[in-house]
């Protein structure tokens, strides 16, 4: 659990070493800039033309078929903007002229029964108009009794296809009458087969302009760097003789830091941050845990004086999915898809970090998989002897049982959030009001199971001490329920900051209002713990659809002739979408029981990442 601890740096040098320092510290790139200049941040009229160039390298990478012949410059008379707005021109057409291919079909599908006419676009003599009716075979009577004017145009298996002359719509014909687009058949179909034309004439030019890709990457790096250079310029303390920059610099790159400036004859200056200011957050993490990184920040960024999160969530994701995924073929299958993409995962940083937590997903989801004795939702019999058991019977088949298991899990993990906030706290008294919630957390639970009945686990534990069972269920109970009073008793007495030994009525006082307030919590606790039951409910649902499939494809494999296959086509489809669908389930609720409930007992205080002043271009 690491949060960088970082040092306030200030440079200090000549007028004429700005550009320079700024260019070796941009490279160097341990640096998060301070504004010391007191100008207000301002949108750069550059940023619609990187807009446009990052718009262009999107477009050409979705490309079906990507150019292997990169061009290494731009022909005379071009650049990089030029280029993509070439490209977004592309873009443009091919969208607009697919938009009215779609619209083309659907009109050249309504106008066919019709044949290839123009319908006149005056009125016939006297008020005399068209309309155009598909009537259903068995409504045709209606037609046949009216005394309309009728001409059958075409029929099909469904419609008879009538043209009827009348001054107004007709009434008590079925149906309503169809509108058609105003050009003939004919002349839709050779639109349509112009505009495929032009599509495909556009899909080779799209091609074509992917040997552009390379370079606008390259630009756009370089534009970014510059737009980077130009707002570190906006940061400094300058004037016409000497320039400051300030920045934030984790502790491990400081002598790198003073090397620099003894080297360019530079003054520097490192403080450590003061109580008032708010520092960036920097995680730092090894490699196989630093996945869990985004984890954490996707919800929140703690804060420079909180705690890093990322162990926590590692292993409880992990745990979280598994219970959710309950299958180990299933995971198997996750195995196997992480070794495809293994090298390619590889190739940054970001891919390694999100490599080392697939790896955690797949062999935690194997193992619960194996615990209970789940592959592809049945459990062959040379496995069932590494299959958990309860009283001879399938541990994942007592529903009692796993939803004491989820409970626990709740339990313990609120629990551990806050004794993580007392340890925080420590030396403070409102420290104990988290520890007097966590034995709120570990009571309840305890007297929960021992006020439900008899209790097997506490059964072999009297027999291990040579006690009655009896006696130790009710010693469990009472040490569970006084627990719960000493936990609330604790929260009502130390939740308020305020001094615990005063002279003033109003400290007392409020001190008695904030304890009530704090137990009004009580709600929150009972509820975030009972929402753990998800974990076996999700887990359940998949075993549940896991065994409906089974049971779907065996009922086809007593079809003649096409069993099998049908067999097979039903296990591929319904484990594939169960598969998807605990993929899902596990990343939403594994990450919404962190950030949610864990979270919010342990983590308030909110910060900001920590952007380094670097370079992407190479």
């Amino acid at each position: 659990m690491s949060i960088a601890q970082l040092r306030k740096v200030t440079i200090y040098g000549t007028a004429r070493q700005r550009d320079e320092v700024l260019d070796r510290l941009q490279h160097m790139g341990c640096l998060h800039l301070i504004d010391v200049s007191g100008v207000a941040d301002g949108k750069s009229p550059a940023d619609d033309d990187r807009s446009q160039v990052r718009e262009a390298i999107k477009y050409l990478r979705s490309a079906p078929t990507p150019n292997p012949n990169q061009h290494t410059k731009y022909p005379e008379g071009m650049d990089c903007l030029r280029i993509a707005r070439t490209i977004l021109e592309n873009k443009t057409q091919r969208e607009e002229y697919h938009d009215e291919r779609d619209f083309l079909a659907k009109a050249i599908e309504r106008t066919r029964p019709w044949g290839d006419f123009r319908l006149p676009e005056q009125e016939l003599p006297h008020g005399l108009k068209v309309w155009l009716y598909p009537i259903p075979h068995r409504r045709l009577d209606a037609l046949l009794e009216s005394h309309l004017v009728w001409q059958k145009i075409s029929e099909d298996l469904q419609f008879q296809y009538v043209a009827v002359i009348s001054p107004q719509e007709p009434t008590g014909l079925p149906g309503k009458p169809v509108e058609l687009d105003p050009r003939p058949l004919s002349e839709l179909e050779a639109r349509f087969e112009f505009v495929d034309e032009r599509l495909e004439a556009l899909g080779w030019e799209r091609v074509a302009l992917d040997r552009w890709g390379n370079l606008l990457n390259r630009d756009l790096d370089a534009a970014d760097d510059e737009m980077l250079r130009m707002d570190a310029l906006t940061r400094l303390a300058t004037d016409e003789h000497v320039f400051a920059v300030q920045g934030w610099a984790p502790l491990s790159t400081l002598d790198a830091i003073q090397s620099f400036c003894r080297e360019q004859e530079l003054a520097v200056a490192i403080e450590k941050p003061v109580w008032s200011e708010k520092p960036p957050t920097l995680l730092k993490n090894p490699t196989a845990i630093a996945g869990a990184e985004g984890a954490v920040t996707f919800y929140i960024t703690p804060a420079y004086n909180a705690w890093d999160p990322t162990w926590v969530m590692y292993f409880s994701f992990a745990i979280f999915f598994a219970m959710i995924m309950s299958d180990a073929a299933y995971g198997a299958l996750m195995g196997v898809l992480l070794l495809v993409f293994w090298r390619k995962m590889g190739a940054h940083e970001k891919g390694r970090r999100f490599r080392s937590l697939m790896v955690a997903l797949v062999v935690s989801t194997i193992a619960y998989g194996v615990a209970i004795g789940s592959y592809f939702g049945v459990c062959p019999l040379v496995l069932k002897p590494f299959q958990l058991q309860l009283n001879g019977q399938p541990l994942f088949e007592q529903r009692e049982a796993m939803m004491l298991v989820s409970l626990t899990i709740g339990a313990v993990h609120l629990a551990l959030s806050n004794l993580i906030t007392a340890w925080r706290m420590r030396g403070s008294l409102v420290a104990l009001s988290s520890v007097g919630w966590a034995a709120v957390l570990f009571g309840g639970l305890v007297y929960g199971i021992t006020s439900s009945g008899s209790n097997q686990g506490i059964a072999w534990l009297a027999e291990n001490l040579s006690t009655s069972s009896e006696a130790m269920h009710k010693l469990f109970n009472l040490s569970g329920l006084y627990g719960v009073i000493g936990g609330l008793g604790m929260v009502f007495l130390f939740a308020s900051p305020r001094p615990l030994f005063s002279n003033r009525l109003v400290d007392w006082a409020m001190r008695v209002l904030d304890g009530l307030m704090a137990l009004t919590n009580v709600s929150k606790a009972f509820g975030d713990t009972l929402s753990y039951l998800r974990l076996f409910a999700l887990g359940l649902a998949s075993a549940q659809l896991a065994s409906t499939f089974n049971g779907l494809a065996s009922g086809a494999m007593e079809v003649p002739g096409l069993g099998v296959i049908l067999a097979i086509m039903i296990l591929v489809a319904g484990h594939g979408i169960n598969l998807l669908l605990g993929i899902i389930g596990g990343v939403v609720h594994g990450l919404r029981l962190n950030c949610i409930e864990f979270f919010n007992w342990s983590l308030n205080e909110e910060g900001y990442p920590f952007r380094a002043f670097s370079k992407k271009a190479g």
